[in-house]
């Protein structure tokens, strides 16, 4: 119970930003002395920073540790949608694809059920799952699992992903910095998308405004090495 609370609360000030113990108390029909030890806890994980009366999201925090995927996944939800539905509009029919584990990626897929014939080959278990329950077309690589961010990765991975030729690869990464360098701080999920990458006619990052001019410690690529990177609110190509 006190981790199902902890994510839920995580999840709040995820989208507030700050939480307080009152509030928290109510909304989740638990007691003041309950928050305040679920508080304690997250701050312990460095994923919230206690205030008087309640705590605030560690934003710089976030930005350097794996954030779990269905954390991931409530961030910049409008956004990713956007960003989304500008990217299925690129694939044809008849396509073969490459999905990352991103959840910006697996935001892709209720926009692909309107494509005919498309194949879409994936390390991304919960992309998986959707793409099989949409009825789209799908191949998961396989491998070892890195289970915050719930990717397959590893050599297994790297050999399916070589066994294919894609029309499109889309991905997303930690960073993009003004230099167009694309970093990430996982170098297992980053071996795999340079894998993608190198199997595709063409390829993009899906970016959402807050990854802009952010750099981190294991490259990926630079922007010119790809076909475009694609924000909510434009594509650069």
């Amino acid at each position: 119970m006190n981790k199902e609370r902890e994510k839920k609360i995580l999840e709040i000030a995820i989208k507030e930003k700050s939480v307080t113990v009152k509030d928290l108390a109510q909304r989740l029909y638990s007691s003041e002395p309950s928050i305040r030890r679920d508080l304690c806890s997250l701050e312990k994980q460095r994923l919230l920073r206690r205030t008087h009366g309640g705590a605030v999201l560690n934003e710089n925090a976030l930005n350097e540790i794996k954030i779990p995927f269905l954390i991931r996944e409530l961030e910049k939800n409008d956004e990713k949608i956007k960003i989304a539905r500008i990217a299925a509009e690129l694939i044809t029919d008849e396509s073969v694809i490459f999905l990352d584990a991103s959840t910006s990626a697996y935001f892709m897929i209720p926009f692909l059920t309107e494509k005919r014939n498309i194949i879409v080959i994936t390390n991304g278990i919960k992309a998986l799952t959707a793409l099989s329950e949409n009825n789209i077309n799908c191949i998961g690589t396989g491998g070892e699992v890195i289970n915050s961010c719930l990717a397959f990765v590893g050599e297994e991975a790297h050999r399916t992903i070589e066994h294919y030729n894609a029309d499109f690869c889309f991905f997303a990464c930690r960073g993009i910095s003004e230099d167009g360098r694309l970093t990430d701080i996982s170098q297992p999920e980053n071996l795999v998308r340079l894998k993608m990458l190198g199997h595709s006619n063409q390829s993009f990052m899906l970016c959402t405004s807050d990854k802009m001019n952010k750099v981190y410690y294991h490259n990926l690529c630079s922007a010119d090495d790809i076909s475009g990177v694609i924000k909510a609110e434009e594509k650069d190509i």
